[in-house]
C-alpha cells in the first residue's frame, strides 16, 4: 500500500497544480471525547463507587465470575473473595501455605516503563478485540505493540519513544502499511510480573534502557487483576473480570451484571451500558411506570442529549451515577427510550446543551411534563414547550464533514477527499469529479489481463491502459470471471445477471444507468434452426449451452465426455470437436459454443449446418444497439434515480452481505450539471473509516449533487487509483476482475 503523503507529492509534481484546501467543518457535533466514544463501540462505563485498592465480594446463591479466555467460575455462596491488583496481606501461616503451593512459579520482577511518545492505532471496550487487533497489526508493523487500559478502554499503542518526533516518524511508517494513528503521550505504570529465573537479571538490566524494552516486560500484557479467596489463595488472574448474579461488593447489595477493571493501582467496580439503556434507566429512576408515554419519550430525548454532554466532557466513564439501580429495568422505560431512539436536541449545527446550560446536568424532569402529556400534548410539543429554540434530530443523521483536500488531475478531472464524523464512526470519502462536458476525456470498462477468467491489481490495469484514473468495476467470481454485464467495444464479455443496474456508455461518451436484461440466441440463416444461449465465457453446467469468444483466451477449457464444441468463424459453422481432453481453439474472428451431449438433435445436423451463414443475436433490454452503446459494466443496486433515493437491492437479487451493514463501497453517479462522480468509501477500519450502508452512500451522493447513481463492487475491492497511485485506503489488498477508467480520447 502506498504512502498517502507520497501519493500527494507525486501528484503535485506530475500534475503541476495541487490545491490543498481545508473547508470549514459544516457542523460541530462530535468533539474529541465523543469521537473517542464513538470509535470505541459506544460503551459507557459507570463507576458504582470510588476505585479502591481492593474490593471484597460476598457471593450469593447465583454469583458467577468470568474472564476473557477462561470459563465461568461459580463463587461459593456466603464465601468472601477479594479482587486486587496487588498482593493481599496474609498471616505467616497463610503465607507459608501459599508459598508452598506456588513454589514452582517464577519469581516476580517490577516492570517500570518510562513515560514517552507512541502512536495510538486502535481503541476498544474489550480486551479481546484489542488483543486480536494487536496480533493482526504485529504482522505488518515492525514497532513494538502494547495494549494499555485508560478510562475502561483498551488501546493499542505502537512504539515508545522519549521524543514526539520519533513517534511521528513511526506514524509515517505505519500509514504506509495502511494503519491510521496519531501521536500521543503515554505512561505505563509499573507492575509485578512473573519472569523465568534465568531472565531476571537480563530483564532488570533492560528496564533501564528506554528503547530496548522487551515485550515480555510490557505491563499491558500482564494480567491486571487477581481474584483471591478469603484465605488469600490466588484463584484466577485476568485483566478484567465480569460478575453477575446477586452479591455484595464492599458490603453494598448488588444484583445484575457488572465489571471489575484496573485503574491506576486500584480496582474499578463499574456497570457497562450504552446510551439507550442508560436513558431508560434514568427514566426509571425519575418516573413512575404509570407516567404517560409521551412524557417519557420527551424526557428520553432530553436525557439522551444530556448524556452526550457528559460523554463529551468526561469521556466514556461517567461519574456520579452510582445512585442508579442497574439491577433491573422495566419494559415500560425500555419501550419509551426505544420509541424515541437516537433522538436528541440540536440548534445551529451543534447539540442544544451548548445553548441551554440546564441540559448539561442530569436533572429531574420538568414539573409539568406529565401534566402536559395528560393534556394530550405529543412528546414533540412537550419538548417545544420547554425548549422552544431547539430542534429534534436523529443522531444517525448528524454528520461533521470537512473537505481535506482537492487536486486537479487534468482539465475536467479533479480529485477530492472528504472526512466525516458520524454517530456510526469516522468515514473517509474519495471522489473523482469528471466533467462530461470536457470532450478530451472518455470513460470505459477494462478487463483484467484482457481475459476471462483473470484478476489483476487496479494500479496495473491503469498503467497498462495508460489511463489517468479509475475505480474497481463490477462483481466477480473468485476465479476472476465477471458476475454480471461486461460489454467492451460492442462485444459481450459476460452476460447480465438478475436484471441488475449497469453503467451504459455510448459512442459519444454519453453515460446513463439502466437495469439490463439479456437473451442470447444463435440462428442459422434460411433454416429452421435456433439455439438459445445460457451464458458467455463461463463454466458450463449440466444442460447449459455456453458461448466462448476471444475474451476467454485462445483456447477452451478441456472437453469432457458430457460435452462437445461447435466452432464458428467468419459467421460460418466450421465443424464440431468432441474428443475428451481437447482444448478447442477459439477463433479470433469467431467463437465456440459448448453443448451438452444430450443435445443430439444439434450434433446430428452438423453436416447439414456446416458452412452455413449464422447470426448471433444478443437481445438486450433496453436495446443497446438502438442506443449506440459500445461499453457497459454491471453493478448494482441502483442508489438514486431522478434525484431521489431508490435502492433496488431486493429487486436485483442481492444477498444480505451487499445490502446490509456498513462496508467499503464504490459507486458511480451523474450530477445535474453533467458531471460524473466516481466515489469510494473506505471501511472496516474503525479508527479510520467504518464504511457506509447503501442508503448512506445514496444520501452522500445526493448531497454532492448527484441525481442518478449506481453501486459497484465494494468490500475489499473498493479502490481508486490515479496515475498508478492508490488514493483511498482499501481494507485489503485484492486483485479485481474489471475496472472503470477515465482516459484521454484518441486524437
Amino acid at each position: 500500500m502506498k504512502k498517502f503523503r507520497k501519493i500527494l507529492c507525486t501528484i503535485l509534481f506530475t500534475l503541476v497544480v495541487l490545491l490543498s484546501l481545508s473547508v470549514p467543518i459544516s457542523a460541530e457535533f462530535f468533539q474529541a471525547n465523543l469521537v473517542d466514544f464513538v470509535k470505541s463501540e459506544r460503551i459507557i462505563t459507570i463507576p458504582i463507587f470510588a476505585p479502591a485498592e481492593k474490593i471484597e465480594i460476598t457471593a450469593g446463591n447465583d454469583t458467577v465470575l468470568a474472564a476473557a479466555g477462561s470459563g465461568e467460575l461459580s463463587l461459593e455462596p456466603g464465601k468472601k473473595y477479594i479482587i486486587s491488583q496487588n498482593k493481599i496481606e496474609l498471616s505467616t501461616e497463610e503465607q507459608t501455605a501459599v508459598e508452598n503451593q506456588t513454589s514452582t512459579e517464577f519469581p516476580t520482577v517490577p516492570v517500570v516503563l518510562n513515560p514517552g511518545w507512541g502512536i495510538q492505532i486502535m481503541a476498544s471496550s474489550t480486551e479481546e478485540k484489542a488483543a486480536a487487533y494487536k496480533k493482526e497489526a504485529a504482522a505488518e508493523i515492525e514497532a513494538e505493540l502494547r495494549i494499555i487500559e485508560e478510562d475502561q478502554l483498551f488501546k493499542v499503542i505502537a512504539g515508545l519513544y522519549p521524543e514526539r518526533a520519533q513517534a511521528e516518524k513511526l506514524q509515517k511508517e505505519i500509514e504506509a502499511e495502511g494503519y491510521k494513528g496519531w501521536p500521543r503521550e503515554i505512561e505505563i505504570k509499573g507492575k509485578e510480573q512473573q519472569t523465568a529465573p534465568d531472565k531476571v537479571e537480563t530483564e532488570l538490566k533492560e528496564q533501564a534502557e528506554f528503547e530496548t524494552e522487551s515485550s515480555e516486560n510490557n505491563s499491558s500484557d500482564s494480567k491486571g487483576l487477581i481474584l483471591y479467596n478469603q484465605d488469600g489463595k490466588k484463584l484466577r488472574e485476568a485483566y478484567v473480570f465480569e460478575i453477575k448474579g446477586e452479591f455484595k461488593a464492599n458490603s453494598k447489595e448488588m444484583r445484575g451484571s457488572y465489571q471489575f477493571g484496573p485503574l491506576a493501582n486500584s480496582v474499578l467496580f463499574s456497570y457497562k451500558t450504552d446510551i439507550e439503556e442508560l436513558t431508560a434507566h434514568l427514566l426509571q429512576n425519575y418516573f413512575s411506570p404509570a407516567a404517560p408515554m409521551d412524557a417519557l419519550k420527551a424526557q428520553a430525548v432530553v436525557y439522551r442529549t444530556t448524556i452526550l454532554y457528559q460523554l463529551e466532557t468526561q469521556g466514556a466513564k461517567l461519574e456520579k451515577l452510582g445512585y442508579i439501580d442497574f439491577s433491573s429495568l422495566s419494559p415500560i422505560f425500555k419501550e419509551a427510550a426505544a420509541a424515541a431512539a437516537d433522538e436528541v436536541l440540536i440548534k445551529d449545527n451543534e447539540f442544544f446543551y451548548n445553548h441551554d446550560f440546564s441540559l448539561r446536568k442530569i436533572n429531574k424532569p420538568k414539573t409539568g411534563t406529565v401534566a402536559l402529556a395528560q393534556a394530550e400534548y405529543s412528546y414533540q410539543e412537550i419538548i417545544n414547550y420547554y425548549y422552544e429554540r431547539s430542534n429534534i434530530a436523529n443522531l444517525n443523521d448528524l454528520i461533521d464533514s470537512e473537505e481535506k483536500f482537492s487536486a486537479r488531475i487534468t482539465q475536467g478531472l479533479h480529485l477530492k477527499e472528504i472526512r466525516q464524523m458520524s454517530w456510526s464512526g469516522p468515514r473517509v470519502i474519495t471522489i473523482i469529479d469528471y466533467d462530461l462536458n470536457n470532450e478530451s476525456l472518455k470513460l470505459k470498462p477494462v478487463l483484467a489481463q484482457s481475459t476471462v477468467p483473470g484478476r489483476e491489481d487496479l494500479a496495473d490495469l491503469i498503467k497498462e491502459h495508460q489511463a489517468l484514473a479509475g475505480v474497481n468495476g463490477g462483481y466477480f467470481h473468485y476465479s476472476g470471471r465477471p458476475l454480471g454485464l461486461l460489454y467492451i467495444n460492442g462485444e459481450l464479455v459476460s452476460e447480465p445477471l438478475y436484471n441488475r443496474s449497469s453503467i451504459l456508455i455510448d459512442q459519444e461518451n454519453n453515460i446513463s444507468f439502466a437495469q439490463v436484461d439479456w437473451q442470447g440466441e444463435l440462428l442459422v440463416n434460411n433454416l429452421d434452426f435456433k439455439v438459445k444461449l445460457d451464458g458467455v465465457n463461463k463454466e458450463v453446467k449440466a444442460e447449459e449451452i455456453i458461448l466462448f469468444n476471444y475474451f476467454y483466451g485462445p483456447r477452451m477449457p478441456a472437453l469432457d465426455n458430457q460435452h462437445y464444441d461447435i466452432v464458428v468463424r467468419d459467421d460460418k459453422i466450421l465443424g464440431v470437436e468432441s474428443e475428451a481432453g481437447v482444448q478447442t481453439a477459439i477463433p479470433p474472428d469467431g467463437f465456440v459454443i459448448r453443448f451438452p451431449t444430450q443435445r443430439t438433435d444439434i450434433r446430428n445436423r452438423i453436416s447439414e449446418l456446416k458452412n452455413k451463414e449464422i447470426t448471433l443475436n444478443y437481445n438486450f433490454t433496453p436495446d443497446l444497439s438502438e442506443k449506440n452503446i459500445i461499453h457497459a459494466v454491471g453493478g448494482g443496486p441502483r442508489l438514486l434515480e431522478a434525484g431521489e433515493l431508490k435502492i433496488t437491492g431486493q429487486e436485483e437479487g442481492f444477498q444480505n452481505d451487499i445490502l446490509n451493514g456498513r462496508a467499503p463501497r464504490t459507486a458511480v453517479a451523474l450530477t445535474g450539471d453533467n458531471h460524473l462522480l466516481l466515489l469510494t468509501i473506505d471501511g472496516r477500519q474503525n479508527n479510520f473509516s467504518v464504511g457506509m450502508t447503501l442508503a448512506e452512500v445514496a444520501q452522500t451522493l445526493k448531497d454532492l449533487g448527484a441525481v442518478d447513481a449506481v453501486n459497484l463492487d465494494g468490500g475489499g475491492s473498493a479502490r481508486m487509483v490515479i496515475r498508478g497511485f492508490t488514493m483511498n485506503n482499501p481494507s485489503e489488498k485484492r486483485l479485481i476482475s474489471n475496472g472503470v477508467i477515465v482516459d484521454e480520447r484518441d486524437n
